[in-house]
């Protein structure tokens, strides 16, 4: 009967954040694509099916922060069902305990939890990035794109009014200034290749890579070795650096590879480092806000009516949470706390609060 009775409660769950899941796209996709042709307003280049895709592609990091929301309404509203429709009251009056209620529950949760870190993120954080780069094509016009891989290191393509500049390097030394092992593909007008320069380092300097024993390949001239030479650039460090702090363009799988990277390459990967671990406490955070939700709609079951202020309770914990969530992971990003201590508080407290609230409404 329990194995029944768990099957029916955790299907009443996920019709009820599918629901709830449902609403937020709709509402997220509206405003994303309101959003995005309030800036192609003055764009006649952006046509309507540009802005349908940048909105398509901006959803899934947007819904990403509202998973909590998702699981805390889609409890409350399945738990509230149950308690209406008298199913809660049947099966306490027949002996079954809260926690034999809450344990599909939490169970679909946890499973949740993982799917989205594990299958979910990987793609909403590709999305993510192909976004970043049609936004910055369509809307900011910046003249450079930075990339970092693993496997084949630093890339960075700078655009000019003369043309444009590809430039690799293997790794990077120093403050995260100096590129070594660097290859800059100079091409001009119409994208004419016009020279390739190889040097074992490149030292960021105002206005210019300053390279050291660099060999100078071009179509129209034989190979030149000088022990150092300048390429003009408008890039800086800050810009590097900026580009390079999106933790949500990278998937689950590759954080912890490119986290390695960035602190041997000397730049601070604490932002990486706490969304990882954000992400692995994602389960966690999820079973929390279903028990939170059971905190409010067990009270429900024991008496009629109060259904909307039970929702205002829980939406306004929702918010605090999510408010406790960011502000904690902002000390986390500043170096203020513990990377491990800003991404797991949200969601240990969450639970522990709300285990301890249970146990209050259940046994006095």
């Amino acid at each position: 009967m329990l194995q029944t009775l768990g099957v029916y409660i955790g299907r009443q769950f996920l019709v009820g954040a599918g629901i709830v899941l449902g609403l937020l796209v709709v509402v997220m996709f509206t405003v994303e694509v309101i959003e995005h042709l309030r800036k192609a307003g003055d764009r006649p280049d952006v046509t309507i099916l540009a802005v349908m895709q940048l909105s398509l592609m901006k959803l899934p990091s947007t819904i990403q922060k509202l998973w909590p929301f998702v699981f805390l309404f889609g409890a409350m509203l399945s738990l509230t069902r149950l308690s209406n429709s008298s199913e809660l009251v049947v099966a306490r009056g027949a002996g079954v305990s809260i926690w034999q209620i809450l344990a599909p529950l939490l169970l679909v949760a946890t499973a949740a939890g993982v799917f989205l870190v594990t299958v979910v993120n990987p793609v909403g954080a590709a999305l993510s990035g192909r976004y970043d780069q049609m936004s910055n094509q369509y809307f900011k016009g910046e003249s450079s794109l930075i990339s970092v891989s693993v496997r084949t290191g630093l890339w960075l393509r700078e655009v000019s009014d003369s043309g444009h500049q590809v430039i690799h390097a293997t790794s990077v030394s120093g403050n995260g200034d100096v590129l070594n092992d660097v290859t800059i593909f100079t091409y001009g007008p119409n994208d004419a290749f016009e020279r390739r320069t190889d040097a074992e380092t490149a030292r960021l300097t105002r206005g210019a890579w300053l390279m050291q024993n660099a060999r100078i390949t071009s179509p129209s001239e034989p190979r030149r070795l000088l022990e150092q030479t300048r390429v003009p650039t408008t890039l800086t460090f800050a810009q590097i650096v900026d580009s390079l702090a999106a933790p949500d363009t990278l998937s689950f799988w590759e954080l912890p590879s490119f986290i390695g990277l960035l602190e041997k390459s000397g730049f601070n990967a604490l932002s990486h480092r706490l969304h990882w671990n954000s992400l692995l406490a994602l389960p966690l955070l999820l079973s929390g806000m279903v028990l939170l939700a059971a905190t409010f709609c067990i009270r429900l079951s024991r008496r009629k009516g109060g259904t909307g202020w039970v929702f205002f309770l829980g939406a306004m914990s929702g918010f605090a949470v999510f408010f406790i969530t960011d502000l904690v992971e902002a000390f986390g990003s500043a170096g203020k706390l513990p990377v491990i201590l800003a991404a797991w508080t949200p969601a240990a407290v969450t639970s522990m609060s709300a285990v301890a609230a249970m146990f209050h409404l259940e046994d006095g």
